[in-house]
């Protein structure tokens, strides 16, 4: 039995030490085999001294990806490559997006991307939200509204061919596969308070590009169950757009990080 912890949207940078050590006690009392972080861990100013620390001090194997913040005063670019140069120090940690699929049981698979909302969902053009992640992520700021829609669609899609060039072999291999995302694929699993995001919102809170992906790849392996994890709307919900593919959304508050499920496998 493999016992793993998922948890999403920690937002470790607005915590103090007690409360980071408290999340990471949390993790040590749980005697888990495996860590899964969904992104949103810090800001880029941050994320590497949260993280460092985090693996020193639950000592076990933990996959992430990254979240929106975790990009903020910083690039994507570098943010991304922090993330490599950390894995390479550590060897406890896999960062999914620059990872190929990992075997955690013979019979159960992972692979993962950040995703990124792209904006094809909803209507973008006419949608008056103006994210945090337009003025403090360098890719992103500095640009109009129509130039910065076609930068989202971009990372978008580098999300969606990461996945068609994993997400294929391990279907083929494993019964089950879990997917960590940060940014819910669909409109169906972009919760908020219950309620599902509507074309204001879900331009900046879903990614089409990995959602369509994903319901493509899964509907070549209908023997095989997919089961996506993410968060990014701190609001949980489930949903199962096909028979072989359920998307967990998992909540999280700020100031208060915690385990959101244990996974048994």
């Amino acid at each position: 039995m493999t016992k793993i912890g998922w948890a999403t949207d920690i937002h470790l940078s607005v915590c103090d030490d007690k409360t980071r050590q408290r999340f990471y006690q949390e993790i040590c009392d749980a005697r888990l085999d495996q860590l899964w972080l969904g992104g949103d861990i810090g800001e880029a100013d941050n994320i590497e001294a949260l993280l460092i620390e985090l693996l020193e001090t639950v000592k076990i194997p933990t996959f992430f990806v990254l979240g929106n913040h975790d990009f903020y005063f910083g690039s994507i670019a570098n943010v991304r490559a922090l993330a490599d140069r950390i894995c390479k120090q550590h060897q406890s940690a896999v960062y999914l997006s620059h990872a190929r699929v990992l075997e955690v049981t013979p019979h159960v698979g992972l692979v993962g991307h950040d995703g990124w909302s792209d904006g094809r969902i909803g209507n973008y053009e006419t949608s008056m939200v103006m994210m945090h992640d337009y003025r403090h992520i360098q890719e992103l700021a500095g640009y109009g509204k129509l130039e910065r829609w076609e930068m989202m669609k971009e990372q978008g899609d580098v999300a969606a061919r990461h996945l068609y060039d994993v997400l294929p072999e391990a279907m083929q291999r494993f019964k089950e596969v879990f997917l960590v995302t940060h940014v819910p694929p669909q409109r169906e699993a972009c919760w908020y308070d219950g309620q599902i995001a509507d074309d204001e919102w879900a331009p900046h809170f879903t990614c089409k590009a990995v959602g369509d992906a994903i319901l493509d790849i899964a509907s070549q392996y209908g023997d095989t169950h997919l089961t996506v994890l993410c968060g990014h709307t701190h609001s949980p919900g489930t949903c199962h757009p096909t028979p072989n593919v359920t998307i967990h959304t998992d909540g999280a508050e700020y100031e208060n990080p915690r385990l959101a499920r244990i996974i048994n496998r």
